[in-house]
């Protein structure tokens, strides 16, 4: 239970933070071990300028202690970087898979968060002008 709290805080830490630069159209942190996925987090917005003010912004910041490293992804379909072998609990290669093992968030916060696409857009559009 204290694991799961520790990584909805992380999550909601990141999500309010990625946030302010623009409307969050997808949102995903690896579980794996692997050096090049470990701690990850992706965010796609909905248009590239919303990311490069993302990119700006982290660049050369911290969180907890650790250099944030913002770069543009050339993946532009997360769902084709997913391990479908790990979504159905079979991997075999766990966490050192070479594709992504997505952290699930509990229900709740994920209703907070997505729950509503017409409130995040209306959201979206009092910050940003859409």
């Amino acid at each position: 239970k204290f694991l799961k709290e520790h990584f909805e805080d992380f999550y909601l830490d990141c999500w309010e933070e990625m946030e302010k630069y623009g409307y969050i159209e997808e949102f995903d942190i690896c579980d794996n071990i692997a050096e090049h996925l470990m701690g990850n987090v992706y965010v796609k917005y909905a248009k590239e300028e919303e990311a490069e003010k993302c990119i700006k912004a982290l660049t050369g910041r911290f969180y907890a202690g650790v250099t944030i490293y913002p770069e543009y992804s050339p993946v532009t379909d997360f769902r084709e970087a997913r391990c479908r072998q790990f979504e159905t609990s079979e991997c075999s290669r766990g966490g050192l898979c070479n594709f992504m093992h997505l952290k699930a968030i509990g229900k709740t916060l994920a209703r907070e968060l997505y729950g509503d696409k017409k409130n995040n857009m209306k959201r979206y559009i009092s910050n940003f002008g859409g």
